[in-house]
C-alpha cells in the first residue's frame, strides 16, 4: 500500500495542497480576502514547482544550468583593455604508408628444358595453393568478424532504445509532473484570486 502510495506521491500532494487551500480559504476564515489570499498562495507554490520542473528538464537533458549560464554571462563582461594573442597553429603532415607484397613467380622459358620448366610450374601450383589458402583463411575471418559485428550492433540498438525508452519514462514521471502540479496548483489560484467575489457569493 505504502510503494503504491508513494508512486504517486505528488498526485496526493496536489490534491492536499488544493484541499488545504480550500479549506482556509473557505472554511477557516470565511471571505473573500481569505479565498482570495488562499488563491495567491496557490498561485506562488504552483509558479515555484512549475519552474523547478522546467528547470529539472533542462538539466535532465544536460543543459547548463540557468545560474551557471547567468555566471558565464557576467564573466563575459567587456574590459576596457584586453590583450589580443594571436597563436600560430602547427600543422601537421601525416604521411600514410602503403604495405606492398612482393609476388615472386617462376616465368616460363622455352630455352629451359622440360624438367626445369615442369618444375617452375610445380612452383608456381603451389605458390597458387598457399595464396587460395591464405584467402580462403581471411575470408572465413571476415565473415566471422562480420558476425559479431552485426551482433554487436543488434545488442547496442537494442541497448539504445532500452536507454532512450528509460529516459522518456523518467522524463514523464518525475521533472514533466512537478511542472504539471505547479501549473494545476497555478490555474486553481487564479480562479480562486480572480472569482473570490463570485465564489463567496455562491457558497454564502
Amino acid at each position: 500500500m505504502w510503494h503504491w502510495i508513494a508512486e504517486g506521491k505528488l498526485i496526493f500532494l496536489c490534491l492536499f495542497v488544493i484541499t488545504a487551500a480550500i479549506i482556509l480559504g473557505f472554511v477557516t476564515w470565511s471571505s473573500e480576502a481569505s479565498i482570495r489570499s488562499a488563491g495567491y498562495g496557490l498561485q506562488f507554490i504552483g509558479m515555484l514547482f512549475a519552474i523547478r520542473g522546467l528547470l529539472g528538464i533542462r538539466a535532465h537533458f544536460g543543459q547548463p544550468l540557468l545560474r551557471e549560464l547567468l555566471f558565464n554571462w557576467f564573466k563575459r563582461f567587456p574590459k576596457w583593455k584586453r590583450n589580443v594573442v594571436i597563436s600560430v597553429g602547427t600543422a601537421h603532415i601525416g604521411l600514410s604508408g602503403m604495405r606492398a607484397r612482393a609476388e615472386v613467380w617462376s616465368p616460363d622459358n622455352p630455352d629451359l628444358s622440360i624438367e626445369e620448366r615442369v618444375e617452375r610450374i610445380i612452383r608456381n601450383l603451389e605458390r597458387i595453393r598457399i595464396e587460395q589458402g591464405t584467402h580462403a583463411t581471411l575470408i572465413d575471418d571476415l565473415k566471422d568478424s562480420h558476425e559479431k559485428h552485426k551482433k554487436k550492433i543488434t545488442e547496442q540498438t537494442k541497448e539504445m532504445e532500452e536507454n532512450i525508452r528509460t529516459e522518456l519514462e523518467s522524463l514523464h514521471t518525475s521533472d514533466l509532473i512537478t511542472s504539471l502540479v505547479g501549473l494545476v496548483w497555478l490555474t486553481a489560484g487564479i480562479t480562486m484570486s480572480t472569482m473570490s467575489q463570485e465564489l463567496y457569493k455562491w457558497i454564502y
